[in-house]
């Protein structure tokens, strides 16, 4: 007699929520490499004592030096984790995420042009590290600007905000959004500050809720993020400790945690801003906020410093499970718009879902290894193959 084998597809589980922490760092790199490409070794100090999740850097001026700073400031002591996106050459200077491979996926990137440099948008997912063909999948959209300098350009940034402004309105279904960089505002009284802020469909909101003005205002020095240096060193602005030009914002969802991640109190900081820099240097007084060869990095690598900020992760250790199999396997061939079976599936079925349950396709297979499809949306979508009495599941990322 034949015997047929019946797998169980679905097993039962208690759900245990852990969590992981993610660090986020925006850094103006002023003007990099083109000033001085060995500061790559200076930048190295720095990212290595804080190991940054998610690094995004404002006035980077090529590729090559993208690389300098992912092989020789990054992928150091032994670590070799970090990945970067593409470079995009857009006018004047230009943004890069440079980010934790083993903590996150890069699913798309896209510059959104104004009229003095590109603002640049980054999305990510974070690799949960039981995840399955049924847990979730938690988001990061990253933006990575750096606005018009000048204190008499209030006019000019707010037009650069505005064309941020119209492109988050414009995105359905959007979670989890930090915007960071250089902001160069004076005062929170700018209307680019309020254009940032104020949206009835995605407001965003300063982590430490710190308005007010800002330039050489000793009430602030606890904020302030250039300039590091009181002394010309041949590049960058020079001065002391008075203005607040780097921010990150984000949603409420990241500060109440409702989308799967959320701030942790107390995490946001200049890097090596401890409140005793007012029109002084990031060295002088001695700075006990972070060691020394830190504090002099910051001093050498640019005239602005690093903002930072912490959140937690939340994902689920265990949880309802759909049957993965080792035996099959599924590549998506974009310029195809098919997706690549690893055998030839006979009289099966082939059903694609988004992570919020839709049904994307079905499709009887029938003696064939290849699925042709529309064209998909860059993400991580839910694949189900159905073949005599076993369900085969995973996920898949689509770039």
């Amino acid at each position: 007699m034949k015997k047929i084998l019946f797998i169980l597809a679905i097993t039962l589980s208690a759900s245990i929520y852990a969590q992981d922490q993610v660090n986020i760092m925006y850094y103006n790199i002023l003007n990099y490499p083109s000033s001085s490409p060995l500061r790559h070794d200076t930048l190295r100090k720095i990212v290595q004592y804080i190991k940054p999740d998610l690094f995004l850097v404002n006035e980077l001026q090529s590729n090559a030096g993208a690389n300098l700073i992912l092989a020789n400031s990054l992928n150091q002591f032994g670590i070799n984790y970090y990945q970067k996106a593409a470079f995009i050459n857009g006018p004047d200077t230009d943004n890069m995420l440079f980010y934790n491979s083993n903590k996150f996926g890069l699913i798309s990137q896209k510059k959104i042009s104004t009229v003095l440099r590109d603002i640049n948008e980054y999305v990510l997912y974070y690799k949960d590290p039981t995840i399955n063909a049924l847990s979730d999948t938690i988001y990061f959209y990253m933006y990575s600007l750096h606005l018009k300098a000048g204190n008499t350009d209030e006019f000019q940034r707010n037009i650069e905000c505005t064309t941020l402004r119209n492109y988050l309105n414009s995105k359905s279904n959007i979670e989890n959004v930090f915007v960071g960089g250089d902001f160069n505002f004076y005062t929170s009284a700018e209307p680019g500050f309020s254009t940032i802020k104020t949206s009835t469909t995605l407001p965003l909101i300063d982590p430490i809720y710190a308005a007010g003005n800002w330039h050489n205002n000793s009430s602030y020095a606890y904020l302030h993020t250039q300039s590091t240096r009181t002394s010309n060193l041949g590049d960058g602005a020079w001065g002391g400790m008075d203005d607040r030009f780097d921010f990150i914002f984000s949603t409420n969802d990241v500060m109440t945690g409702s989308k799967g991640i959320k701030y942790i109190a107390n995490s946001y900081q200049a890097l090596g801003q401890d409140g005793l820099r007012f029109n002084g240097s990031i060295i002088n007084p001695t700075n006990n906020s972070v060691p020394d060869s830190v504090s002099k990095a910051l001093y050498y690598m640019s005239d602005h410093l690093p903002v930072i900020m912490d959140v937690n992760v939340d994902y689920i250790t265990n949880s309802i499970t759909e049957l993965t199999s080792n035996r099959i396997h599924l590549t998506y061939q974009s310029k195809f718009n098919r997706f690549k079976i690893n055998e030839k599936i006979n009289n099966g079925q082939f059903m694609l879902y988004a992570l919020n349950g839709q049904k994307i396709m079905e499709t009887t297979l029938s003696n064939t290894k290849v699925i042709t499809t529309n064209e998909l949306e860059p993400g991580v979508y839910v694949w189900r193959i159905k073949e005599n009495n076993t369900v085969f599941s995973n996920k898949i990322l689509v770039k």
